[in-house]
């Protein structure tokens, strides 16, 4: 409910006051609200420690405070890119490189599913695709308050592409596309539903969702990893955007096999985009507290693979 007043408020202010006085006005009330999210400053503080084990205390309380100022900000993003046009977001907000990689998978006319993690807004990536006359549709998480996922949702909806819930009605509408040659963008890193896979990353077992290998795998399509990350400077509204190349597929026959393995190969992808840009990294749930935060001593699950293949 709070945050359809926060968008609502966001999306009024927006076409009144200055955009620079939008987002710093909320980094300075994320700043001022750090001892009320004293739970998630923790778990997001605790995230970037395994992250970062290396860094110290003032290291980490200053990163967690920039994850909780880049959430302010994607709010802001939320109320402010459904009033640009998808044409300008991508000549004036978007420093894109790799599309080559995704132009290459179209012509190809299999299924394409764009995955990224919670880094910045990966949602601005999704504006290029609508500016480029790409049919899209992306597959979002549940959230426990309707409201809040409603109003998001509407924001999110004037990208130009529809946002589904992972019900099994939004799964089987994204596995249709796929099937038809069609593309779905998906997030991998946060598990809120339950059901993934516990995989390496960072040198422990973390769990992680499989949709986006599981929905490649039924529909013989292309993975294609991306991320966007926001630009320091007074334009907050600025991202650069990598398309990166299409994820090389373990495909045995054995889905449960090559659904955890191609899931830990997404994971060993993007540690080191996640390790440059953890300030940025919004997710506040432990992604190894469910596989009880044990170190990953065995082979990596593409060498099991490979031993169970030969």
């Amino acid at each position: 409910m709070l945050i359809a007043v926060v968008l609502a408020a966001l999306s009024w202010c927006e076409g009144i006051l200055p955009r620079r006085l939008l987002y710093g006005t909320a980094e300075l009330a994320a700043s001022l609200a750090l001892p009320l999210f004293e739970r998630q400053r923790i778990r997001i503080r605790n995230n970037l420690q395994r992250i970062h084990p290396d860094h110290s205390p003032a290291q980490l309380n200053r990163a967690a405070a920039q994850v909780i100022a880049e959430t302010a900000r994607y709010y802001v993003d939320l109320a402010i890119l459904p009033s640009i046009s998808p044409r300008r977001v991508l000549e004036n907000h978007l420093h894109v490189s790799g599309l080559d990689h995704l132009l290459d998978a179209r012509r190809s006319g299999r299924g394409i599913v764009l995955t990224t993690a919670h880094i910045s807004n990966p949602e601005v990536a999704v504006k290029a695709l609508a500016a480029l006359d790409i049919p899209a549709v992306a597959l979002v998480e549940r959230l426990d308050d309707p409201r809040h996922l409603e109003a998001v949702n509407a924001s999110r909806a004037a990208v130009g592409i529809d946002f589904l819930t992972a019900t099994q009605t939004g799964v089987a509408t994204a596995l249709r596309a796929l099937r038809e040659g069609g593309v779905v963008c998906i997030l991998w890193d946060r598990d809120r539903q339950g059901g993934g896979a516990c995989v390496p990353f960072f040198g422990r077992q973390a769990r992680f969702p499989v949709g986006a290998i599981d929905l490649a795998i039924r529909a013989e399509a292309d993975v294609l990893p991306l991320y966007a990350v926001r630009r320091p400077g007074p334009d907050r509204l600025q991202f650069d955007v990598a398309f990166l190349p299409p994820l090389e597929l373990l495909l045995t026959g054995n889905r449960a096999l090559d659904t955890r393995t191609n899931t830990a190969d997404l994971a060993r992808l993007f540690e080191p985009i996640i390790a440059q840009h953890a300030h940025l990294w919004r997710v506040s749930e432990s992604p190894w507290a469910p596989c009880r935060d044990t170190p990953w001593d065995d082979p990596h699950p593409r060498d099991h693979a490979a031993n169970a293949a030969s």
